[in-house]
């Protein structure tokens, strides 16, 4: 093809994958000041991940043979210039229903609700994953999307956050009074 210059070995798929998202990676680390990735910004890392899979088997069909270095490398200053902007606002699309749920289950635990001595060893485990689901659930149901007001999405909002994550804690006593253990 015109236009391609090759200077050197064509990369297997899994090295070309692997150098992408390292680039990729401290690239996005080092630009936007980020020590941990948040759990939206690991969907990115997913999603970016995919997209370097893609990126070599366009290549390898379009051009018959393995990309280079240099076109990995290219095509990473070109994502992170495309998707920088995604890792910058971090204040924005934060929270996901996952990590809302690990804040929720911290929160039980922190006000002493859910502890193992409370409950009955099965009882207690299966309280635990029903808490999960049930603040995933919950969660997933204020995150509504209406063009115009992405503020009042929950994911955005830390007030609906909060109410929410009190809200389930009101609930958590009554819902489990049964399994209480009582000496």
């Amino acid at each position: 093809m015109e236009g391609l210059e090759f200077i050197g070995e064509g990369m297997e798929l899994e090295e070309f994958i692997h150098e992408y998202m390292t680039m990729f990676t401290y690239s996005m680390k080092t630009i936007c000041s980020i020590e941990e990735f948040l759990p939206r910004e690991k969907e990115y890392l997913e999603a970016e991940k995919k997209r370097a899979e893609l990126l070599y088997l366009y290549f390898e069909d379009r051009n018959k043979q393995r990309p280079d270095y240099r076109y990995m490398s290219d095509s990473v200053v070109s994502a992170v210039l495309e998707k920088e902007h995604l890792f910058l606002s971090r204040d924005q699309n934060i929270m996901c229903a996952e990590h809302f749920s690990e804040i929720y289950i911290h929160y039980l635990r922190s006000e002493g609700l859910l502890r193992i001595d409370r409950f009955s060893e099965g009882d207690f485990s299966e309280i635990f994953y029903s808490e999960i689901s049930r603040a995933q659930r919950h969660y997933e149901e204020q995150d509504e999307y209406i063009e115009g007001y992405e503020s009042l999405r929950i994911q955005n909002n830390h007030f609906l956050q909060e109410r929410l994550l009190k809200q389930l804690a009101s609930e958590f006593d009554s819902l489990y009074f049964d399994y209480v253990c009582r000496d």
